[in-house]
Order: C-alpha cells, then structure tokens, then sequence
C-alpha cells in the first residue's frame, strides 16, 4: 500500500488533502479509485508519531476527502545511528548516497571534507532537492522519518557521544561486524573509502574501531550505502 509524507487537514475521522500534484499522481499515475486505499503522515510526524490508513471517499479537481481505517502510532527511538562521509568528486553521488541512507534508516547523515576529497564546499541550494529526494524515499521504504542532514568542515559536534566506527580498506578486523550495539553509533568513510593520517587524528580521542572488506576498494558511493546499512543494524 502506498504511504505519502503530505500534509493534510483532520476533521473527526476525515482527512482533506488539497494537493494538485498528489491528485493527479493518484488518478493518471496510480490508478487509485473511489473506495482504495493508501497510507499517509505528515511532514512533522517526529512530533505527532502518527501513520493514518486511509479510503478514498471523493474528489474534484482541487481535493481529495478520505474516511480513517485506522490508526498506527510509533515510538521514538533515543538512539541515533549515523553516518559521516567524505564529500564526493561529484555532486551527483551527494543525491544518490543520500536517497539509498534514507531508505536504509539512517538517523544522520553528515557530509564533510576530508584532506582528500576534492569538492571541499557545501551548495545550500541543492538542500532543498535533498530533503525532496530523502521525503521520497522515506515513501518509498515506509520509515516514519528523514534523516538530519548536516555539512560539517569541523566534524567535532558529530562525534562526541556514541561509538565510532571507521570504514577503511585495510583493518585487522577484517570483516567482522561485531555484536549488537543499542547505543548511538557514528559509522565514518572517506574519499574512495580510505582516510589519510591527518583524517585519523579527528577521531583518535574516540578510540575507534576500524572495520574493512578485506582486499575490496569500493566507490565512495558504494561504500556509503553497505556501511550505512551496517550501522543501522549495529
């Protein structure tokens, strides 16, 4: 069943969605009709925790009016689990690595420079595409949140609580996971996934665990995605 992060208004057990775009997408895209069925949260669901099944009970070219089915409520999780990631060669890979941590279940997601990453500035402007790419993606995989979205050139305020984990190419520990951690965890990798000495002294007052994949170097991009789903489930 399909979920949309929307907003909407609540009347008793009605709910009134004034969205030119989610009625054409239901009628030519979806094929949706009178009597079926979606999903849909708000935008500030951290706040309200709450996830409506909803039936379709009429619209004109303005509106859509849907009937409560039923109502599923989520409990706030105090643990965050969050990747740092150096800032990739292309701007592209920014929109990809930040969709596929969304749909992962990431918490957090920081970009920064690393002494080998060659963009080294942060585009305020493409924010605005990031968080319509992570709202989609939350749709896509049915989590009940995006993800903080941070550029940090002083990367200090993201390690400060929790476990850090650093995803290199070379490691003792080879490619051990390591048990089931309920504590916040920061999973960090850099530029084609390895850092310099001088990225290492960043996170040396953490005592970091360092983790790898044996003999395989992985694109950035690549890299991002599997250790961001490591860290979800760590």
């Amino acid at each position: 069943m399909q979920l949309f992060v929307i907003d909407y208004t609540k009347k008793g057990e009605t709910i009134i969605i004034a969205d030119s775009d989610l009625l054409s997408q239901i009628r030519k895209v979806l094929r949706v009709r009178i009597g079926d069925t979606i999903w849909i949260q708000n935008p500030e669901y951290e706040h309200t925790k709450t996830r409506y099944e909803i039936r379709i009970d009429m619209w004109d070219n303005k509106t859509l009016e849907w009937t409560i089915i039923s109502k599923h409520y989520h409990e706030s999780i105090t643990t965050t689990k969050s990747m740092i990631i150096a800032l990739p060669n292309k701007r592209d890979k920014i929109e990809l690595i930040v969709q596929k941590l969304t749909e992962c279940w990431l918490d957090q997601i920081v970009f920064w420079p690393a002494e080998r990453s060659i963009i080294k500035d942060w585009n305020p402007k493409k924010e605005e595409r990031l968080r319509k790419i992570m709202k989609e993606a939350v749709e896509q995989s049915r989590w009940r949140k995006m993800p903080e979205l941070h550029f940090a050139k002083d990367i200090k305020t993201y390690i400060q609580d929790g476990a850090i984990i650093i995803f290199d190419k070379t490691s003792i520990h080879g490619n051990t996971w390591g048990t089931r951690n309920k504590g916040q965890v920061t999973g960090v990798v850099g530029p084609e996934w390895w850092l310099t000495p001088k990225d290492y002294e960043l996170f040396s007052a953490k005592n970091p665990e360092i983790r790898s994949l044996w003999d395989t170097v992985l694109r950035i991009e690549t890299a991002a995605i599997i250790w961001g789903w490591i860290v979800k489930n760590t």
